[in-house]
């Protein structure tokens, strides 16, 4: 589950240095997304921890990409598996460029995605849910919507998977 976890800390390595002005955007944009390992809990007890990437146009609602997945109860993997995203269902533009006071390319951008996903158990089991990104990155100057986080919300087969814990996600603009 480690895959992404490289990519995204080079690239935001690559922000601190090369950090540009926040430049313009639109909500209507291509993005590619990336979910570094994360976790997020359930009021059942559950963790769900996953990762992603992919890419997403928001003016047509597709998506594409591929993620990975564990239940964890405690220290134990309950269920594992793999999810595919298959279409952007909506997303709340924040701006690009500005992090917690850090200047970042003006590519960089967040926001929050939702994307239906189909998802495939290590088991066989296939089966349709929501998976929520959140990123933090807004303009500078500006804010994100209170009562935001940075993470992943999941809700699949009646369980909903609300509850941020750990994670860093970025989206991308395409030129």
């Amino acid at each position: 589950m480690k895959r992404i976890g490289l990519s995204l800390a080079l690239a935001l390595v690559a922000a601190l240095v090369a950090a540009g002005s926040g430049g313009s955007a639109t909500s209507k944009s291509s993005f590619e997304v990336f979910v570094d390992t994360t976790l997020t809990a359930a009021s059942n007890g559950l963790v769900l921890e996953s990762e992603l990437e992919g890419s997403f146009n928001v003016a047509d609602k597709t998506a594409s990409g591929d993620g990975e997945f564990e239940i964890l109860a405690g220290a134990t993997v309950v269920e594992s598996g793999t999810f595919s995203l298959t279409r952007l269902v909506a997303f709340q533009f924040y701006g690009c460029g500005e992090v917690e006071g850090q200047e970042l390319p003006s590519d960089f951008c967040g926001g929050r995605a939702i994307f239906a996903v189909r998802a495939r158990t290590s088991s066989g089991e296939q089966g349709d849910g929501l998976y929520e990104v959140n990123c933090q990155i807004h303009d500078p100057g500006g804010q994100t919507p209170p009562g935001t986080s940075e993470g992943v919300k999941v809700n699949a087969r009646g369980v909903n998977f609300n509850k941020h814990i750990t994670g860093d996600n970025l989206f991308v603009m395409l030129a």
